[in-house]
């Protein structure tokens, strides 16, 4: 059951970043605004996170920068943390024998 869980939940962000990629943020309407920004009229920490994330997506480095510099630092050791983490657990997978750590 965890095992079918973890594939929806992975399926789910694939579609996510697929839609993300596809859509920019900047242009199209259906992405939700922010709603601290609405009521106060200031940026948030989050502002420019979707913006930010559609621009790495596309390898735009500088632009990501600029619209939200935490996401472009957090967001690619995130995706090199759950890469490393899936392979050490498919690496233990074909070695039972193996003493899995963490």
């Amino acid at each position: 059951m965890a095992g079918r869980s973890r594939h929806l939940a992975l399926a789910g962000l694939v579609a996510a970043l697929a839609l993300l990629f596809v859509f920019d943020p900047a242009a199209a309407s259906f992405y939700p605004g922010c709603l601290f920004r609405s009521f106060l009229g200031m940026t948030c920490p989050g502002c420019g996170t979707l913006r930010a994330l559609h621009q790495l997506l596309h390898g735009n480095f500088g632009a990501a920068w600029r619209l939200n510099p935490g996401v472009t630092v957090i967001a690619p050791l995130l995706a090199l943390g759950f890469a490393l983490k899936a392979t050490r657990r498919n690496r233990s997978r074909r070695d039972p024998g193996r003493v899995r750590e963490g």
